[in-house]
């Protein structure tokens, strides 16, 4: 099986990739001077979420999709769930997990920048 088939699946690499980014940009810097160590547990607390988060919505789209293109009631009140739990981690987290706020918001903006860089390999894949 290839990615084509299973597309969302290459995005979820390529959010790893970049969270494995963001994680080696923070400890580049970290060891430059130019930032500190302390960014990394909330960037891979982050980065968690974010993968935990996509893959959530490609199970749920993948299993709402896969009946012939109905959609129920089902995946509406998943979708909503998923959403109302993201929230409710990511103020638990920003709240209570003692985590550097600016690492937390790196590693959660992984899901962005793996988006980013699908786009943009998808981009020069059509090209060619």
């Amino acid at each position: 099986m290839g990615s084509e088939e299973f597309p969302l699946r290459s995005l979820e690499r390529r959010i790893l990739l970049s969270a494995a980014l963001v994680l080696g940009g923070i400890a580049a810097a970290g060891a430059a001077g130019a930032g500190t160590f302390r960014m990394l547990p909330g960037a891979a607390c982050g980065a968690a979420i974010a993968f935990g988060n996509f893959f959530l919505i490609r199970k749920i789209l993948e299993k709402a999709f896969s009946g012939g293109g109905t959609v129920n009631k089902g995946f509406i009140v998943q979708y909503a769930l998923k959403f109302l739990g993201l929230i409710g981690v990511v103020f638990l987290v920003v709240r209570y997990g003692g985590f550097d706020v600016l690492g937390f918001l790196l590693g959660l903006s992984s899901l962005f920048l793996g988006v980013l860089l699908e786009a943009l390999a998808r981009s020069f894949r059509a090209t060619t």
